[in-house]
């Protein structure tokens, strides 16, 4: 069974309740008991000059709150309803035919309002819709994205990381097997080995931050606990953790946004904000996770609208905004000049599975 939703309800029997009240001043008040409460009051309709112009309130009310169906029948409603009393008090055929021609002017005059708001409401609808595809591709980029990700840090993992390791084994296997004496032969042995372990080292960093092991293993906490760690040792930033709530581990997809959105936070810090600490904050609630990254850098005066974020070259704010939105979360920049940086996020995100990981600070 089809309902009437309240607010349009709200508004039908507004405009209903509006035809009444004239309908009652006309054929009660001042037809029947031929009462006018203030002299002259109705001086213009006794004259027969613009009859019925008190359902004007009504149509006008309709053509603002309804669609262009809903006006049409007040219109029609209003001009049936004053049609006898029209044709009774008008004293002329000249009168008749002003009175008469005179309705079709607010029905002109709604049809336009009424067509104007159906064209406003199909364009809202039609920027509606891009939005909504525009947020699917740039979630579809992003699931992309981290998917390329994945694969080329399995393939740094599995393979080239292998061969690094392999080739300092050799090496090392050299420096072992080198003839007494032949130092120079050992030593460019030693060269090779500690280059690749080097470069090894540097590409197990780089496979870390593509997709790190600990995120599809563990979850979300510990792997933001090993990067507030990285981001210490790192860039000499000592980086507190704090968890607050009972850690669960979330939709895959929630998981890598909200690592994703912390560690593109972090870089910001590391680049910009020559800060000497910084901390990241989770509070798991019921249903949802608010999270604070902030620092105690020079921080800046935001004057940006958010959405001229690509044009000024704040990609990184954006990546971020996307991710949340993405998300369905909502996203809040504090900064003042010389005070810092905070930037306080809340995300609504469903629970996989309760677990009960120690929770604190590192």
């Amino acid at each position: 069974m089809h309902c009437i939703p309240r607010p349009k309800l709200y508004r039908v029997g507004m405009t209903v309740v509006l035809l009444v009240v004239p309908t009652v001043v006309y054929y009660i008040v001042v037809d029947t008991l031929e009462l006018l409460p203030i002299p002259g009051l109705f001086f213009f309709e006794l004259k027969n000059d613009v009859q019925g112009s008190l359902y004007f309130v009504a149509m006008a009310f309709a053509a603002i709150a309804l669609t262009w169906r809903g006006f049409a029948f007040t219109w029609l409603a209003a001009f049936l309803i004053h049609l006898p009393r029209t044709v009774t008090f008008t004293l002329s055929t000249e009168s008749l035919v002003h009175n008469l021609g005179f309705w079709f002017f607010p029905l002109l005059a709604g049809a336009v309002v009424t067509l104007e708001r159906h064209w406003r409401a199909t364009q809202r609808g039609i920027e509606l819709e891009r939005q909504q595809e525009r947020e699917l591709y740039i979630q579809k980029i992003l699931v992309a994205q981290e998917e390329e990700r994945l694969r080329i840090s399995k393939e740094i993992h599995d393979e080239t990381l292998q061969d690094l390791l392999a080739l300092a084994y050799v090496a090392d296997a050299m420096i072992k097997e080198c003839p007494e004496g032949d130092g120079r032969l050992e030593e460019k042995a030693g060269s090779i080995k500690d280059t690749s372990l080097r470069v090894a080292h540097e590409l197990r960093r780089i496979s870390s931050d593509l997709r790190p092991s600990t995120l599809d293993h563990l979850g979300l906490v510990p792997s933001l606990r090993a990067l507030a760690e990285r981001t210490g040792d790192e860039a000499g930033i000592p980086t507190l953790l704090t968890v607050l709530g009972v850690p669960r581990r979330l939709d895959k997809e929630a998981e890598i946004a909200i690592y994703r959105i912390v560690q593109e936070a972090l870089t910001n810090v590391r680049k910009h904000s020559a800060a000497t600490e910084a901390w990241v904050k989770l509070e798991f609630t019921r249903g949802s996770l608010k999270l604070q990254i902030g620092d105690n850098g020079h921080g800046f005066t935001p004057k940006l609208h958010m959405d001229r974020l690509a044009s000024e070259g704040h990609l990184g704010l954006l990546g971020i905004r996307e991710r949340v939105t993405a998300l369905g979360g909502s996203l809040r920049l504090q900064s003042r000049a010389a005070t810092g940086t905070v930037l306080h996020l809340r995300i609504p995100v469903p629970a996989m599975e309760a677990t009960n990981p120690r929770s604190g600070s590192t």
